[in-house]
């Protein structure tokens, strides 16, 4: 992915309150607090999404056909890969979280690590793309249910929507490239060691996605 794009993505919104990013975070985070029942889907959305997304693929997985089985091994792989980058790229291109920097309605707690990109949507969006590669239906589904995930997290005040669009395309470029990677054999190889690496750092950020 290229640099300057993340940069672009990861700064937008993040010092002036007149950007388009806080614009819409103010239009989406603005309609918080009115209604308890919207409220308490966007917080159950925003916060155990990666608990469906796990589900999703045992799902998958028990229905022991073959293509349903490649599809959750991708989606895993791709997920922790993602993870894993999105760790490095946020440590690269940090960003303080929306309740940080601006008033805001703020649904639910989280730590003040980096907003930038939201590791929720990264985890949605790899799994999602990777299903989509194996099962249309499944993946469209995961597709749909992950842009939701992304609103809600800008909905909560945990992200602004720039961290959502930063994590969704990491993930689906991720899923993506390692799909392509593993049908050249000849490749394979050589970057199954930086896979275990980073699935490692995914792994790790993953037991942070409580909120």
């Amino acid at each position: 992915m290229n640099q300057d794009t993340l940069s672009d993505i990861a700064r937008a919104g993040q010092s002036s309150t007149g950007s388009i990013d806080y614009t819409l975070f103010r239009v989406i985070n603005g309609m918080a607090g009115r209604s308890h029942t919207l409220d308490a889907v966007m917080i159950e959305l925003a916060k155990y999404s990666p608990l469906v997304y796990a589900v999703a693929l045992a799902l998958l997985w028990l229905t022991w056909k073959p293509r349903n089985q490649r599809a959750a091994l991708f989606a895993g792989i791709s997920a922790l890969v993602a993870l894993g980058l999105g760790q490095i790229v946020g440590y690269a291109f940090p960003r303080d979280r929306p309740y940080l920097a601006h008033h805001v309605s703020l649904l639910i707690t989280h730590s003040p690590d980096t907003s930038f990109p939201s590791d929720h949507t990264t985890l949605a969006f790899a799994v999602a793309i990777a299903v989509w590669q194996f099962n249309r239906r499944a993946g469209i589904t995961l597709l749909i249910f992950g842009v939701l995930v992304a609103v809600a997290r800008v909905f909560v005040g945990a992200h602004y929507p720039g961290d959502v669009i930063g994590g969704a395309v990491l993930g689906a470029i991720t899923s993506l490239f390692i799909l392509r990677l593993f049908e050249v054999p000849v490749m394979r190889r050589g970057v199954e060691r930086v896979f275990v690496l980073l699935g490692r750092i995914g792994l790790a950020s993953a037991h942070d996605l409580e909120t």
